[in-house]
Order: C-alpha cells, then sequence, then structure tokens
C-alpha cells in the first residue's frame, strides 16, 4: 500500500499563539497544527453553531430517562481464572496480535458513576463527535483507547474474511457448539454455559472459543446482552492466530454512536419518558473523565511501570459530586482539565542527531504510524456503523497546537481504505520534538469566544454552560460505588452502600435519572466545519452483513427527523422486561420521592449554612437511595 502524500501535521512560522484560557501571553513562534485547519484568507462563518446541539431540556415537569448499560459487564470469578489459564497457553499470540492488554483490562471493575456519565453526555455534540464545554472541545481519541484499555489502533479491519480452508473448519465447530446450546431448554449460547462448556472439555477450538466470549462481553456487546454472538466467530479466529486486527477504531466508533444516541434521548426526554439502551462499552468513557479532571478523581492505586493504566482505577469506589456541573465547565483552577495526561505516549523519544532522526524505540516504525493514525482525520468503522474522527478539533490533547479546524472530506465509497493509509510526514518528527506548551492561535481564541455558549467573561471565570441542574439516581436497583478506604476531597461524598457480588450472568444494569427542568439551550459548534455528506451513522452494508440493521426509528425534534435508535444498539427485547410488575413500579416511584426530598433536605442545610455561617451537617441523615 502506498503512502500517503498529504502530511497531517501542518507547520506554519510567526503565528501569533496565546493561552486558551485567557488569550493572555502572547508569542510569536512557529506552530504545528493538525490538518484541515481553516485557511488564513477564508471567511470564518458568521455563526458557528450547528444544528447538532448538546442536551437540553425544557419542560414544565421533570421527567425520567431509564439508561441500561448493557455494554459495562464485570468480570466473575470463573471468567478470571478462565483468563489465567488461556494467558499461559496463548500470551505470545496475545501479544502478536496486540490484545494481550485488553484482555486483562477485562478482568477489571470500573465502578459506574451514573450522574457523570449523564453529566458528559450532555455536552455531546453528535456533529463533531466532542464534548463542547465553555472553554473549548475535548473528546475519546484512538489514543485514549490505545493507552487506557489496550486496544490496537493498526491492523486489519474487523470484517477480514476467513480464507484458509483450516479456518473455515475452526468456525463450523464453533457454530456446532453454538446450535448445540440453541437445542437445550435455554434455546441460546449463554455467556457463563459457554463458558464452563469449553473449561471443562479439552476442546481444539477452546481458544477461539474464549476470544468469541470476550469479544461478545466486552469488546462487541450485541443486542442479545448475555449470549454469544456468531458474528465474532471470524475475528476470534483471526486473533487466535496472532492476526493484529484495528479494534480501537471499531470500539470507538460504537463509543461516539452511544454518546449521540444518549444526547438525544436526554434532548428529547423534556416530552416523554424514555429508556435507552447503550452496548458501548462505557467505561472507557468514565476512564477518560478520570485521568482528565483531577476534581474528579478518587485516590487512584498505585500501578506498576508497564502495567496498563486504567489497572489503577480497578474496583476504586467512585465518588459522587456535588459540584460536578462546575467541575466540568470551568478550568480556571491550574490543572483543571489535563490535555495530555499520558507521560509515555507516544513512546517515541526523537532527537535530531546530525539532520538525523533517531529514537532508541526498537518499535519506532510502528508507534509513530500508530500514533499518526490517531493525529489524522478519518472515518471509524465499526460494528454497523460509521463515525468521523475529528483529532484537528483537540490538537492539544496530542501535544499540538490548535487553531480553527477545518472541513473533514468524507471517504464513503471506502472509508477503511483513506484510515489505513500508512502515513510518511516528515513534519510530525518536527513536531515531536518541539520544546513547548501547547497553545491556541489569536484568532482560535476570537472565534472561540464569539462562538461558545458563555455570557459573560472569559472561558475560566466560571461555569457558564446551562444544563440541567441535578441528575439524581431515583432507582434503588441502580448499583451503588463502594468499596476502598480513601475519603473524598473537599466537595465530594462518597457512596458507602457496601456492593455485593454479582453473578456472571445478572447484573445491575437499570439507572434512572431524574432530569430537572432548569436549563436553557446548549448549542455545540462545528456544522460549518465538518462539511456535508450522508449521515456517518448510517450502517454500511459491507459491514458484518451477517447481523440485521432493520428496526431503525426516528423521532421528531423541531420538525426534524432524527435518528434515535437503532436495532444494533437500542433493541426493546421482551427479556427486559420480564419480572417487571406493578410492586416494582410503586418501588421506583417512592424511592422518587425518598431522593428528591432528600435532594431539598441538602439544599436547605446549605441555605442555613449560608445564612447563619456555620455548616449544617446530618440533614437527611438516610442512605441516599
Amino acid at each position: 500500500m502506498e503512502s500517503s502524500e498529504d502530511p497531517i501535521i501542518q507547520v506554519k512560522d510567526e503565528q501569533l499563539m496565546v493561552s486558551p484560557l485567557s488569550g493572555e501571553n502572547p508569542v510569536h513562534r512557529t506552530a504545528y497544527f493538525i490538518k484541515p485547519c481553516v485557511e488564513d484568507s477564508a471567511t470564518l462563518p458568521h455563526s458557528m453553531f450547528s444544528s447538532g446541539r448538546t442536551a437540553t431540556v425544557n419542560s414544565d415537569h421533570a421527567k425520567l430517562l431509564e439508561v441500561r448499560y448493557k455494554g459495562w459487564h464485570y468480570p466473575s470469578a470463573e471468567w478470571n481464572t478462565w483468563v489465567q489459564q488461556m494467558q499461559h497457553k496463548y500470551e505470545c499470540v496475545w501479544m502478536k496480535a496486540g490484545i494481550d492488554q485488553a484482555i486483562k483490562a477485562s478482568t477489571f471493575q470500573i465502578r459506574r458513576n451514573d450522574e457523570l456519565i449523564i453529566e458528559l453526555a450532555q455536552r455531546w455534540c453528535s456533529k463533531t463527535n466532542t464534548f463542547v464545554f465553555p472553554w473549548g472541545e475535548a473528546t475519546i481519541t484512538l489514543e485514549d483507547m490505545k493507552v487506557c484499555w489496550g486496544y490496537s489502533v493498526m491492523g486489519a479491519p474487523i470484517s477480514s474474511p476467513l480464507v484458509s480452508g483450516e479456518e473455515r473448519e475452526i468456525e463450523q465447530k464453533l457454530i456446532g457448539v453454538f446450535r448445540m446450546f440453541f437445542k437445550s431448554k435455554a434455546r441460546r449460547a449463554d455467556h457463563t454455559p459457554w463458558m464452563k462448556h469449553f473449561m471443562s472439555n479439552e476442546s481444539r477450538v477452546e481458544h477461539e472459543a474464549f476470544l468469541s466470549l470476550w469479544l461478545s462481553r466486552f469488546v462487541f456487546p450485541g443486542r442479545s446482552y448475555t449470549t454469544i454472538l456468531k458474528s465474532t466467530f471470524p475475528i476470534a479466529i483471526h486473533l487466535a492466530r496472532g492476526l493484529k486486527l484495528a479494534l480501537a477504531p471499531a470500539v470507538l466508533a460504537s463509543i461516539y454512536r452511544d454518546l449521540s444516541l444518549l444526547n438525544n434521548k436526554i434532548r428529547i426526554v423534556a416530552t416523554v419518558e424514555l429508556e435507552v439502551t447503550l452496548w458501548a462499552p462505557f467505561q472507557l468513557v468514565q476512564v477518560w473523565a478520570l485521568e482528565r479532571f483531577p476534581a474528579l478523581q478518587p485516590l487512584p492505586d498505585v500501578i506498576e511501570q508497564g502495567q496498563l493504566l486504567m489497572t489503577k482505577w480497578h474496583a476504586v469506589k467512585m465518588l459522587k459530586g456535588d459540584n460536578l456541573k462546575l467541575i466540568l465547565d470551568s478550568v480556571g483552577a491550574e490543572n483543571g482539565f489535563i490535555w495530555h495526561p499520558y507521560e509515555n505516549s507516544p513512546a517515541l523519544q526523537l532527537y535530531n542527531e546530525n539532520d538525523m532522526w533517531v529514537c532508541d524505540n526498537p518499535n519506532f516504525d510502528d508507534e509513530l504510524e500508530s500514533f499518526a493514525r490517531c493525529l489524522r482525520v478519518s472515518e471509524l468503522v465499526g460494528m454497523e456503523c460509521i463515525e468521523q474522527y475529528l483529532p484537528n478539533r483537540v490538537a492539544m490533547q496530542f501535544g499540538m497546537d490548535q487553531d480553527i479546524p477545518g472541513m473533514l472530506a468524507h471517504y464513503n465509497d471506502n472509508p477503511w481504505i483513506s484510515y489505513s493509509q500508512p502515513v510518511m510526514d516528515t513534519n510530525l518528527y518536527t513536531a515531536l520534538c518541539a520544546c513547548h506548551q501547547p497553545n491556541v492561535t489569536s484568532r482560535y481564541y476570537r472565534w472561540w469566544k464569539q462562538s461558545n455558549p458563555s455570557k459573560e467573561g472569559d472561558m475560566h471565570d466560571h461555569c457558564v454552560v446551562s444544563s440541567p441542574e441535578h441528575l439524581l439516581p431515583t432507582s434503588s436497583s441502580m448499583k451503588k460505588e463502594s468499596g476502598g478506604s480513601y475519603g473524598p476531597p473537599p466537595g465530594f461524598t462518597s457512596k458507602i452502600n457496601a456492593k455485593q457480588e454479582k453473578d456472571f450472568d445478572e447484573e445491575g444494569k437499570l439507572s434512572i435519572i431524574e432530569l430537572s427542568d432548569s436549563s436553557n439551550e446548549v448549542r455545540c459548534l462545528g456544522d460549518e466545519e465538518v462539511g456535508n455528506g450522508k449521515a456517518l451513522s448510517s450502517p454500511p452494508s459491507d459491514v458484518f452483513p451477517s447481523a440485521s440493521v432493520e428496526g431503525a426509528r426516528t423521532v421528531k425534534d423541531n420538525g426534524n427527523e432524527v435518528k434515535i435508535e437503532h436495532s444494533f444498539c437500542d433493541r426493546n427485547d421482551v427479556n427486559d422486561k420480564e419480572g417487571e410488575d406493578a410492586s416494582h413500579r410503586i418501588a421506583n416511584i417512592a424511592s422518587n420521592l425518598e431522593s428528591r426530598i432528600w435532594k431539598l433536605e441538602r439544599v436547605i442545610a446549605k441555605l442555613k449554612a449560608a445564612k447563619f455561617g456555620h455548616k449544617v451537617q446530618n440533614i437527611g441523615v438516610k442512605a441516599e437511595p
């Protein structure tokens, strides 16, 4: 495959660079931008707001949004045992395929913070696939997928077909076991029986069966939720032979898709009570926020050099923040948002020696190519979805300078060809060796101030984005964060309910979030920069054709049809409603009322403290429902 002639880094001399927060400390220097950027001579659009808005709630009455995290699975003791057994046999193969760290990550437990997920989703812009804060844009990138979760950015597409007769024979063996379960009383191949079957039998296809379960449960959780996905068999067979597949873009595409889905549901929940089922592994969304917002961090576990970064968040109790909205929207304090938290990414220490670029890393070529893909604007091919990837909007997350982002050139015919094309860009070498703090151009700062939703003051002064004030968990079935022994920082209260051990196939996934009606509209940037073209969320016909793409539904949003559900990511399965009766609904209503009373008592306590000059504590001392 020929290398790309078009560089991904744009180098400009004598650029006026300023602080991204205050617009101060101007300096003229050479700047390094991620292409494309709006040309200096181009006329900037009058309005930088798009029709793809962050979530808003405008209603006379609060509504409920039921969020089901079907992709947020937890490991069982049996699964961890199987991982250890397979690791002893196949770790070398996993390393060759680039999945060794990702498989180990499936043994970690990240305790969910529902309020944080919802607050982030409210700030999501589906037009740009970025979080829009008053102080700038940020997003989950391919680098996050690689560093936090261990997914490979490089490799063949996940839709790679089986070629050899041996591979097809193994697939037929897996299908045979799959059909055997369908003939049983359960009439499906559930995760736990599948695991027990292969752990207790000396099977020639145990490794492929293991990887199929890993893919079905932790990587590409499907609409079947607790059953093996037959569409993962070819992927498992490739990985079992050490073939590296690009899992990072596929998983990231599913996260983008579900963030847009959740954002849409939050926006329309003002008119109707809704449910939303998320299939993407949203643990990554939470880990991303923990890594970048220090004020959100509980005290993490200490990790050793070479361990996966997310190891430090394993089984650490999450914190419930009263000031969550303020933390996300205000970065005036030092290190309020860490643009690039990863010390060893990229793993390249370049230096110029006799006009030659030198690096001590023996895997220099692979590391450089991997990092280049993280920086290149492209489209991500996932399971039944294609999502745009715009790192040029968040250049400072990669240590680059930020200019006004330009348009994305669409590659609708074959986006994978564009993504996988090798990059040869000497400008990237220069940028990696640059010794300066990333900043923004003065015109970007002016453009952002004119475009962002702030009504007064600079970005760093205070919280300026209006969004639902309170996001209260109102169901006793919602999982409580617990464990650990570290106290919360100021402004937080920890959830202290002990978490009960859950069965591998019966995890509490339902969270009911109350969205208050005190919010104003917030819009996100990017419509005119992104350009036109067919919707990127539409499923490609040539990716996993065995999975149905029918059953999508639309709703009316300000007169326009908005696609909010997909058969893959939001299916109303009959099993979701089993066991739900009138008493359960009454319990939820009672829990809702208790939660609102508890919140009002806390507000009253704060008002008394402000009025009388002392802090009133222990108001509403009962456990938070």
